[in-house]
């Protein structure tokens, strides 16, 4: 499988099986190794590893990577053929650098990776987060994580929201 390691400024190709990562939020606000997610397709898995590189990318406020994730993801939906929705969202995070717009934006593919995600995991849990504060009335996003770190608000902020949900594997 293909993965996508960034670390500060950097940005590095690598192949290996990410189908056993764990992720969650180390002390340096970077994804670390915690909870394995596998769904029932090997590009929706992809695409959930995407999803999170962006909301990682969100949390630590870095325009530039969403934009480069989200053109990936992009790539990786089609392959998946059955998220055009989520497809269309991910190309409009692609085509901004104005994070206000990209978190606004990162909400609506929220919504449309709900049903991609529930009812489709084979292996792991992903926790459905919830902000009341964001977005002017609330926005969710998906962890691997029941840890909070909020892409929508600023750092001092980063805490700011409860999980709603856990999905799991059937």
């Amino acid at each position: 499988m293909i993965a996508f390691i960034i670390s500060g400024s950097n940005f590095i190709y690598a192949q290996h099986d990410h189908s056993k990562m764990d992720m969650k939020h180390g002390d340096h606000g970077m994804m670390e190794h915690n909870n394995t997610v596998k769904l029932n397709d090997e590009n929706l898995t992809k695409a959930y590893m995407h999803y999170t590189m962006i909301n990682e990318a969100l949390v630590e406020a870095n325009a530039a990577k969403v934009q480069m994730v989200s053109k990936m993801l992009v790539g990786i939906l089609n392959s998946y053929g059955k998220a055009s929705d989520a497809a269309q969202v991910a190309t409009q995070l692609a085509s901004t650098s104005d994070i206000k717009e990209q978190r606004v934006l990162f909400s609506n593919l929220t919504l449309e990776f709900e049903p991609l995600l529930k009812g489709n995991i084979v292996e792991g849990e992903i926790f459905k987060t919830f902000c009341p504060m964001a977005n002017n009335g609330g926005s969710y996003w998906f962890s691997n994580s029941s840890e909070i770190a909020n892409p929508y608000l600023s750092k001092n902020m980063a805490t700011c929201g409860s999980v709603k949900e856990t999905f799991k594997s059937m």
